[in-house]
């Protein structure tokens, strides 16, 4: 059993000294680029022609889940019709009852997503033209996997189940994608208000004009701030933020690689000797709280950015699937304790005197001596070297040598390339500009043309009565 916890412990302290290495750069950097709005929005357009073909294959991915269902369907209907006309009839059998209760929920599936908005409803097309701009190797790999039965026989249990399962992920993958699109859609108008000298607004994110000064509101006082914060004080906040996270990290990091010495180097714990050596004091908690924090949102900001979770990855606010938190959730809970015991290894802290459970669990990690004993001397190094890998963009340029979609691949690439995505990216954030002021417009003439039917028969009603 020790041996078991102990490997378990070193897979969570592996993990930790990969996700590390990585956030210690990728955060300050993240920070710094949040001052700049015009590289901000740069960035944005650059990926939107990523997303924008990543929601027309959902949507394509989707058609073709429709279409298999469909057919699916059909051919249940015709093999009942069949039935019916043979000597005998259908009985009605539990069997039967559970099939009919598996179909009815394939219908009512297939059925959620039959009307989708108007920018989805655009980008349906039909199956030749999804064979075309697919290729027709990919496209037939999207119908290879039909169940596999007969045309005289109707489909099994489990091949609806299989149905029911590819349809629910294409409908979750679309859901994804949109949300994608549209925090990227305000995401653009955001910075392209900053850009611009505008405040944006705080539900569009599109621009408002500057509360006036004068206004002696409470509404008006906090507009007056939010716009004081974001044309004078968001930048320089944002460059101190990142000022002070880099220091932090380069603290970690000299930490790190010193926990193999005898003597102890950490300026944390130097920083902690200063407020006494008892844990009760509120002071020392406080103190000994905020590097670990740091640590903390350095490596779980970096689970956004692996893609190799597939559809359980992390994809931004309100852009994760339910399933996709509940298990990058497992792996915060995980990592949390290798993470603390990384924290007292790199303070040296002595743990002789407690007896809680945690100096227990990680105290198997001895009994692996490769792993165990070793730890102190290859983490740092391995943290250290991917720090410096990160520093150098070899992350973004490993994924574009492998052809990976990610997006720290997709902005990598020489300037003529980069200028191009970026006019395409205008072009495609202009057109969803388009279409979405033709559907305001529209939407308000129902509703204009609809209250003024309303008026006129509440004045003829009136004048019918007097």
């Amino acid at each position: 059993m020790s041996v078991l916890m102990a490997l378990g412990n070193t897979y969570g302290l592996l993990m930790v000294a990969v996700l590390l290495g990585y956030g210690l750069v990728d955060l300050p950097r993240s920070i710094s680029r949040m001052a700049k709005p015009e590289n901000e929005l740069r960035r944005a357009r650059i990926m939107a022609g990523s997303a924008d073909e990543a929601l027309f294959d959902a949507v394509w991915e989707l058609q073709d889940c429709e279409d298999l269902v469909d057919a699916t369907i059909a051919r249940i209907e015709r093999y009942n019709a069949q039935d019916e006309e043979s000597p005998g009839g259908a009985t009605a059998s539990k069997g039967e009852q559970y099939y009919t209760v598996c179909v009815e929920s394939l219908v009512r599936r297939r059925n959620a997503t039959a009307n989708l908005g108007s920018e989805l409803q655009n980008r349906r097309t039909s199956s030749n033209r999804r064979s075309n701009n697919r290729g027709d190797d990919d496209f037939e790999d999207v119908h290879v996997h039909a169940p596999p039965y007969c045309a005289d026989d109707r489909p099994t249990i489990q091949h609806l189940a299989e149905l029911n399962a590819k349809l629910q992920r294409a409908q979750a993958t679309l859901m994804s994608m949109e949300q994608r699109w549209n925090s990227l859609v305000k995401r653009s108008r955001f910075y392209a208000s900053l850009a611009g000298g505008d405040v944006p607004d705080r539900s569009t994110s599109q621009a408002s004009p500057s509360p006036s000064l004068l206004s002696g509101s409470n509404e008006g006082v906090g507009g007056c701030m939010r716009s004081m914060w974001m044309r004078q004080l968001r930048g320089p906040v944002y460059r101190l933020m990142a000022l002070s996270m880099a220091i932090l990290s380069g603290t970690v990091l000299w930490s790190e690689a010193t926990i193999g010495l005898d003597i102890n180097l950490s300026p944390f714990a130097l920083f902690l000797e200063a407020f006494g050596s008892s844990s009760k004091n509120i002071f020392f908690q406080i103190a000994a709280l905020i590097p670990l924090l740091y640590m903390s949102a350095c490596v779980y900001s970096s689970l956004f950015k692996l893609s190799n979770f597939g559809p359980y990855c992390l994809r931004g606010h309100n852009q994760s699937i339910g399933v996709a938190l509940v298990f990058n959730a497992q792996y915060l809970v995980r990592l949390q304790f290798p993470l603390g015991y990384n924290y007292l290894l790199m303070l040296k802290y002595d743990t002789s005197s407690t007896n809680c459970a945690f100096v227990h669990v990680m105290s198997d990690m001895s009994t692996v001596p490769f792993f165990g004993t070793s730890f102190s001397v290859y983490a740092p190094l391995m943290i250290i070297a991917l720090c410096c890998f990160t520093l150098c963009n070899g992350y973004p340029r490993l994924l574009a040598v492998l052809g990976i979609e990610h997006e720290d691949a997709i902005l990598m690439g020489d300037k003529e390339t980069l200028e191009g995505k970026v006019n395409e990216g205008i072009t495609l954030l202009r057109r969803h500009e388009d279409r979405s002021k033709d559907s305001s417009r529209r939407s308000e003439f129902k509703d204009d043309s609809s209250h003024s039917s309303d008026s006129q028969k509440s004045d003829s009603w009136w004048v019918g009565v007097v």
